[in-house]
């Protein structure tokens, strides 16, 4: 009796090792910021850096619609929002467990948002993809035209800190880029409704003619 006692205990045992731990939080897959969007420059781009002299650590977006609106691309919270000096309106939102496609990999991600028309979220505010983040426009001291310009970052405590500024400025300080990501190896383009989101490169040359085939989420 107590070998039988013992050899239920040790089976209720395994099989609750082998449950998943409902602690654990769920990993999330991220959608692209702009619903139905444009990639006007890609992800350090070969031409875009010829033109301007510097490397093109994200993504800029515009949208082929009249809406302007930059939506969170998941579960998140606003690390900071505001006005920055080089890079105009700011938001950075990081998103936990983030699945990285690319790699099979989950890591938390801090997204950083720039050129923002109006900023529609504040620091401490939790998002969803639901979740409008601001309308994207045209502010800061080198923007040449209305557009999103993003980018993903794997280093969550130093999120202020980014390789496309030379010098600090007062939100954003000048960082490494040994820690961004492509949108590429991130991004899923979420087709079903109320989204439909749809995307394309602008097929100018400050693209790669692959860089909008995103991974489809219903």
């Amino acid at each position: 009796m107590k070998k039988l006692l013992g050899l239920v205990v040790s089976i209720v045992f395994l099989l609750t090792l082998s449950m998943p731990s409902f602690a654990q939080a769920a990993t999330q897959k991220l959608i692209q910021p702009v619903n139905d969007a444009y990639i006007t420059a890609g992800f350090l781009n070969a031409k875009y850096e010829q033109k301007f002299g510097f490397k093109h650590y994200g993504w800029d977006l515009t949208s082929s619609t009249s809406s302007r609106t930059v939506w969170a691309s998941g579960k998140g919270t606003v690390l900071a929002a505001g006005y920055d000096n080089i890079l105009g309106n700011t938001v950075i939102v990081k998103y936990p467990d983030a699945y990285i496609h690319a790699t099979g990999s989950t890591k938390d991600l801090i997204f950083r948002y720039h050129h923002l028309a109006s900023i529609g979220v504040s620091k401490g505010d939790s998002v969803t993809k639901d979740t409008s983040l601001g309308k994207y426009g045209n502010t800061g001291k080198y923007s040449t035209g209305a557009h999103l310009h993003f980018e993903i970052d794997t280093d969550t405590t130093y999120y202020q800190y980014s390789p496309t500024l030379g010098s600090s400025s007062n939100i954003i300080k000048a960082g490494s880029s040994s820690t961004i990501l492509s949108p590429k190896k991130v991004l899923y383009t979420k087709v079903s409704s109320p989204d439909s989101q749809q995307i394309w490169v602008l097929g100018d040359g400050y693209q790669s003619s692959t860089e909008a085939d995103l991974p489809l989420l219903k």
